[in-house]
C-alpha cells in the first residue's frame, strides 16, 4: 500500500506535466454561464496573455473576452448540454491581453464531480487563428476567382467521357446566348452540332490529347480560343475533359486586316521590284508602236494590229500602276488642285465610258477649298469608281459625283476626319452590295464579277491612291439601294495657281540641244527620236561616264539633260549635281521606272524637281520636256 501511495503523485506529476507541454490550453469549469474554472494550464499565457491565476480568480473572465458577435451563439451551443458525456466543439474568438482577437477551437465533455456530484467542463482551447486566416484567403481567394470568372470574357467548361456537360460558367457564356449553369447535363455534340471544328476537338481531347485549339462557332459568329485538357486522378485515369474558352473574335479579325495589309505589302514590293524594267520595256514597246504607226504607206491590217499592241501595252502599263497604286508605292506628283476642276475635266471623258442609259450628275460646290493631291490619280480615282458605278447599273440608272468642304464637327462619313478637309462622294443607284461584301472591296483581287471580266484591283487602287494623298475612303451600300464612296482629304490653305494649259492636241517642240542620259540603249532611240520629231538637238550618253565626256567636249550651250533616275556608277541625281557646278544655267528632267520608295532616297521627290514617270508617250514627253524647259 505505501508503495500504492508513493506512485500515485508520481503519475499524477507526470500527467500534468504532459497536460502542460501540449500547444493548447487545458483547463476544468463548472457548467454555466458564470461557473468558475478550477483548472487552467500556463500554456493560456502563451496563447492569451494571461495567467492561470488571473483567469481562475474571476468567473466572467471567459464571457469578457469572447467576441460579441461570438457570444450568444457559443452560450446558445452550451446550453444544450444538459448531461455527463455530452460534447461540446465549438469555433470562436477570445480577446488576448494586448487586445488582438484570437481565434480558437474548444473542445469539451461534460463529467460528473465524484466528490460533489456536479457537472464540469473539461477542455481543451486550441488556437487557430492561422488556419482560419488561411482559410479566410481561401474563401477570398475563390471570391476573387469567381469574381473573374464572372466578368472576364471566358467560358469555363467540363465534360465527363460521355460527352456530358459537368460545368459551364463564365461571362463568356452571355456570347453564346447562355447563361452559367444551363448546359450542365446537357451532351456536347448536341450543344455543338452545328461546330464540326469543336466536335473534332472534343474527340482530340477525350482521347487524352492537351491542346490549344481555335474555335470557330458560327452560330453565332464568334470565334473562342480554348485550351483543352483531360483531367487525370492519382493514377493518371481521365476523368471529365476540361476547358478554359476566351474570346478572340476581335483579335482574329485584326490578324486577318493585318494579314491583308501585309499581302498588300508583298504585292506592293513584288510590283516595284519589276516595275523599273516592265516600265522601260513597255515604254520601248508603245515607242515602236507609235513611230511605226506614223510611217507611210502602212496598211490598214497592219495599223489596226499596232493599234492592238498599243493597247495591250496601255493596258499592261496600267497593270503595273494599279499594282504600284494599292501598295501604295506609285509616284504621285501632289500639287494644289481644285477637285471641281478635275471633276469638270473628267467629266466628258466619264459620259464616254458609262454609257448613255446612265445619268451623270455634278452637284459641285462653288466655294470649295483647296486640296494636295495629283490629279492625274484623281482622275484614276474617279475612272475607277464610275466604271464600278457602271456594272452595278446594267439597266441604267444615275451617277452622282458630289464636293464638299467638311469640317471635323459636321463630318457624317464613316471615317470622319481629324481637319478641315474636302469631300468627294461618289454615288450610284446601282444594286449594291450586302455587308459581307462590303467587308472586302477594297481588297486586292476580290471581285463579285464574273470571270474574266474585272481585275479586282480597281477598288484596291482607289484606296491606295486616297491613302498615299493623306486621305481616307470609306463605303457604305445595301442590296437594292445603291452605293456611295465618300472620300476625304485634307484641305489646303493655299490658292490654286492659275495656269494656261496648252491644248491637249497641241504640243510645242523647240530648237534646244538635249543630253539623254539612258543605260537602256533601245529607250535611250526611242526617246532621242521622239524629240528630234519636235525640232530638238540630241545629245546621248549610255552611262554617267560618257554624259561627262559630252558635258566637257561640247562648246554649245546645253540646255537640258534628261537623264534616268537610277543608273550604274552614279545616279541621275548626282550626275546632275555634278553637270550643274560646270554648267549652272542647264535644267534638269528626270525619268524614272520606280516607285516612290526608291525616288525618295535619291531626292528626285523633293519640291521644284521635275519628274517623268515611265512609260510616257511621245506627246507626254514633248510637253514635259517644254515645261521644264520654260521654267524660271
Amino acid at each position: 500500500m505505501e508503495k500504492k501511495s508513493q506512485a500515485q503523485p508520481a503519475v499524477a506529476a507526470q500527467y500534468r506535466q504532459l497536460i502542460e507541454q501540449l500547444p493548447a490550453i487545458t483547463y476544468m469549469a463548472r457548467c454555466g454561464i458564470d461557473g468558475p474554472w478550477h483548472f487552467v494550464s500556463p500554456q493560456i499565457k502563451q496563447i492569451l496573455g494571461f495567467s492561470p491565476a488571473d483567469w481562475m480568480s474571476d468567473p466572467r473572465a471567459w464571457r469578457r473576452q469572447v467576441h460579441p458577435d461570438d457570444l450568444d451563439r457559443v452560450l446558445a451551443e452550451e446550453q444544450k448540454l444538459t448531461r455527463e458525456g455530452d460534447h461540446f466543439r465549438t469555433e470562436y474568438r477570445l480577446r488576448a491581453h494586448n487586445g488582438n482577437w484570437i481565434w480558437v477551437r474548444d473542445d469539451a465533455v461534460y463529467v460528473r464531480s465524484e466528490e460533489t456530484g456536479e457537472l464540469f467542463m473539461r477542455g481543451l482551447i486550441l488556437d487557430i487563428t492561422e488556419y482560419k486566416l488561411g482559410e479566410e484567403e481561401l474563401r477570398r481567394s475563390e471570391q476573387r476567382l469567381q469574381t473573374t470568372i464572372d466578368t472576364a470574357p471566358i467560358v469555363l467548361f467540363a465534360f465527363d467521357l460521355n460527352g456530358i456537360f459537368t460545368l459551364s460558367a463564365g461571362k463568356g457564356l452571355q456570347l453564346l446566348g447562355l447563361k452559367p449553369g444551363q448546359v450542365i447535363g446537357m451532351s456536347v455534340y448536341d450543344v455543338y452540332h452545328d461546330a464540326p471544328e469543336v466536335l473534332d476537338h472534343v474527340r482530340r481531347a477525350l482521347a487524352g490529347e492537351d491542346f490549344w485549339a481555335i474555335d470557330p462557332l458560327p452560330h453565332v459568329e464568334r470565334i473562342f480560343e480554348t485550351r483543352w485538357a483531360p483531367l487525370r486522378d492519382s493514377a493518371g485515369n481521365q476523368l471529365g475533359v476540361i476547358g478554359v474558352a476566351n474570346d478572340v473574335t476581335e483579335r482574329v479579325r485584326l490578324e486577318e486586316k493585318l494579314r491583308n495589309m501585309q499581302q498588300l505589302e508583298a504585292i506592293g514590293r513584288l510590283a516595284g521590284g519589276i516595275a523599273h524594267d516592265f516600265n522601260n520595256l513597255m515604254n520601248i514597246v508603245l515607242g515602236h508602236v507609235e513611230i511605226l504607226s506614223g510611217l507611210t504607206g502602212i496598211g490598214e491590217p497592219a495599223r489596226d494590229g499596232l493599234a492592238q499592241v498599243r493597247t495591250a501595252a496601255v493596258r499592261a502599263a496600267s497593270l503595273t500602276q494599279q499594282l504600284l497604286a494599292f501598295g501604295r508605292k506609285q509616284v504621285l506628283q501632289p500639287q494644289v488642285v481644285n477637285l471641281n476642276d478635275i471633276v469638270a475635266d473628267v467629266t466628258q471623258m466619264l459620259a464616254r465610258v458609262i454609257g448613255e442609259d446612265i445619268q451623270l450628275v455634278s452637284r459641285l460646290h462653288p466655294s470649295l477649298v483647296c486640296v494636295k493631291a495629283d490629279p492625274v490619280q484623281v482622275q484614276q480615282v474617279l475612272m475607277n469608281l464610275a466604271v464600278n458605278a457602271r456594272d452595278a447599273m446594267p439597266q441604267g440608272g444615275t451617277l452622282l459625283i458630289e464636293t464638299s468642304n467638311v469640317t471635323p464637327e459636321e463630318s457624317t462619313n464613316q471615317a470622319p476626319p481629324r481637319h478641315p478637309s474636302v469631300m468627294l462622294t461618289v454615288s450610284d443607284t446601282g444594286h449594291g452590295m450586302n455587308e459581307e461584301t462590303l467587308q472586302h472591296i477594297f481588297e486586292p483581287f476580290f471581285t463579285t464579277k464574273a470571270q474574266g471580266k474585272g481585275t479586282g484591283l480597281g477598288l484596291a487602287t482607289v484606296y491606295g491612291i486616297v491613302t498615299q494623298s493623306g486621305g481616307t475612303i470609306s463605303a457604305s451600300s445595301a442590296p437594292g439601294k445603291g452605293t456611295t464612296f465618300r472620300i476625304c482629304l485634307p484641305a489646303e490653305e493655299i490658292a490654286v495657281a492659275q495656269s494656261v494649259d496648252t491644248p491637249v492636241g497641241i504640243v510645242k517642240g523647240g530648237t534646244e540641244t538635249i543630253l539623254i542620259v539612258e543605260d537602256e540603249p533601245n529607250l535611250r532611240e526611242i526617246t532621242r527620236v521622239f524629240l528630234e520629231d519636235f525640232g530638238y538637238r540630241v545629245l546621248e550618253a549610255n552611262d554617267v561616264e560618257h554624259a561627262l565626256q559630252l558635258v566637257n567636249a561640247t562648246p554649245d550651250r546645253i540646255h537640258l539633260t534628261l537623264t534616268d533616275v537610277i543608273m550604274p556608277g552614279m545616279s541621275g541625281r548626282q550626275l546632275a549635281e555634278h553637270i550643274l557646278r560646270i554648267r549652272p544655267d542647264m535644267k534638269v528632267l528626270y525619268m524614272t521606272g520606280y516607285t516612290d520608295d526608291m525616288l525618295v532616297q535619291h531626292r528626285v521627290l523633293e519640291p521644284g524637281v521635275m519628274l517623268l514617270p515611265k512609260p510616257f508617250d511621245k506627246l507626254q514627253l514633248a510637253r514635259k520636256v517644254r515645261q521644264a524647259l520654260d521654267a524660271s
